[in-house]
């Protein structure tokens, strides 16, 4: 009797528990859906050039991740992966999440409460300024429900290549290959020169700024301050031969460089006049202020002296009359150097008309063949110089190219840990959930059955002692 009792006690209790089990495995699941109910791809993607800690690029200039949700790269990524026109830009970037990856120190400290009366949080607040390296990059189905597993991890995987090449293009030192004006022979020999030394000059600068920020970067054992004197030697050149051009007056059509300084004269006259009286008004507001002005305010009966604005007023104004009159006499140097132009020019001539004897005209002719045979030299210089610069910026490219390939490539830019993730019952989650909502469920069954035992015995005991 007391064996068929035990039995049936065991029996109850497995019963039990195998219900309260059932119970809690079914609440787990709609806990676990509840709480995990969206499907997506994610991946890491990681920044390891130098300067990324400190937010530059490696053409020195600050960068960020916001590229990722461009129309140029997610159409890409759709082109890529054959979705162009099942699904749109707008539709990915609606459902594209990027976030920074911070050490647990970093994020404590930036989102701690610091008192702005406290003088020494100025080093708390430094640390605003730490630049993520490694973002987690999620890509959401909410957009289809139905997409397979592949196709959405591989468009998150083709999102971060186009990423990775539009982060190449954009943030990568490089050369403009095309000069600014296509066709200079259409233009005077003067301003050929110009336009190919403002180009020369930009390129130098930019080699000087490349220096400075890779000072260790090396292409066949030259470096971007090579190329920064070699433009510098261009640039000698040219200005040489711009003299040349200006002394001799050589120039395609004479009576329009002639116009030119002309007109370059009145221009700067005009601004001249200007700058005077600009100067005069300057000059009567200076001699009219007191530097020195003292302010008396009455307050309670006490008079109090306090300082007065006049005195930075005063230096300002005597600062801007000494830029007023660099800028003077910058403009007369311009205008002597046109009028000097001018007269060589219109000098010239005059020697040729006074005297009217035949001997006058074969000078005359002889100074037109010289002309024309200068002329000619020049425009061989010119060439010569577009080839000499077209050669050195060859080189700057080239250069460019190698050094952006070493900043930014697959292992600079790198993408990692990309998987796939949709709620599941098969899933190690869903039974850790399982465990944690059904175990305690269980228990307390177990609690409740052997509480009923322990009466049930207790009754029978009582029950045999009497």
């Amino acid at each position: 009797m007391t064996t068929m009792k035990k039995t049936h006690w065991l029996r109850n209790t497995l019963i039990v528990l195998i219900i309260c089990g059932l119970i809690g495995s079914a609440l787990a699941a709609v806990l676990f859906f509840k709480e995990n109910s969206q499907t997506y791809a994610s991946a890491s993607l990681l920044f390891s050039f130098e300067g990324a800690a400190e937010g530059k690029a490696p053409n020195g200039y600050p960068f960020d991740v916001s590229g990722l949700a461009s129309d140029e790269v997610l159409e890409q990524a759709l082109e890529a992966s054959e979705l162009t026109g099942t699904y749109t830009a707008e539709q990915l970037r609606g459902n594209l999440r990027v976030t920074g990856v911070y050490p647990e120190r970093i994020a404590e400290q930036m989102t701690q409460y610091v008192s702005l009366l406290d003088a020494s949080a100025g080093s708390q607040a430094a640390v605003t300024d730490y630049h993520a390296t490694q973002y987690g990059v999620t890509l959401f189905n909410d957009f289809d429900r139905n997409i397979s597993a592949g196709k959405l991890t591989g468009l998150l995987d083709n999102i971060l290549t186009a990423y990775r090449g539009y982060f190449a293009k954009t943030y990568t030192a490089s050369l403009e290959k095309k000069d600014p004006i296509d066709n200079l022979s259409e233009y005077d020999y003067a301003q050929q020169l110009e336009a190919v030394l403002e180009t020369v000059r930009q390129q130098s600068r930019f080699a000087a700024e490349m220096q400075e920020l890779a000072p260790d970067f090396l292409l066949d054992g030259k470096s971007f301050g090579d190329i920064a004197v070699r433009y510098q030697g261009l640039e000698s050149d040219i200005n040489r031969l711009d003299a040349t051009i200006t002394l001799n007056a050589v120039s395609k059509d004479q009576d329009r460089l002639k116009k030119r300084y002309e007109m370059e004269i009145r221009s700067q006259g005009f601004q001249l006049e200007s700058m005077k009286e600009e100067l005069k008004l300057i000059e009567e507001q200076v001699n009219s202020f007191d530097k020195d002005g003292i302010i008396y305010v009455s307050a309670n009966g006490y008079l109090s002296k306090v300082g007065n604005e006049t005195s930075n007023t005063y230096d300002k104004l005597v600062e801007k009359r000494k830029s007023v009159s660099d800028k003077i006499a910058e403009i007369n140097a311009t205008i002597t150097l046109y009028q000097a132009r001018l007269d060589d020019m219109t000098g010239a001539a005059s020697v040729k008309t006074e005297n009217e004897s035949e001997d006058a005209t074969a000078v005359e002719k002889l100074s037109k063949s010289e002309l024309k045979e200068l002329t000619e030299t020049v425009e061989t210089r010119i060439q010569g110089l577009i080839a000499k610069k077209t050669a050195v910026a060859a080189d700057f490219a080239a250069m460019l190219d190698a050094y952006s390939a070493r900043e930014i490539n697959e292992k600079s830019v790198s993408v990692s840990g990309l998987k796939y993730k949709a709620p599941t019952l098969l899933s190690g989650a869903f039974i850790v959930k399982a465990i944690k909502t059904a175990g305690p469920i269980c228990a307390v069954g177990f609690m409740v059955c052997m509480v009923l035992l322990i009466l049930s015995r207790r009754k029978e005991y009582k029950a045999i002692q009497k």
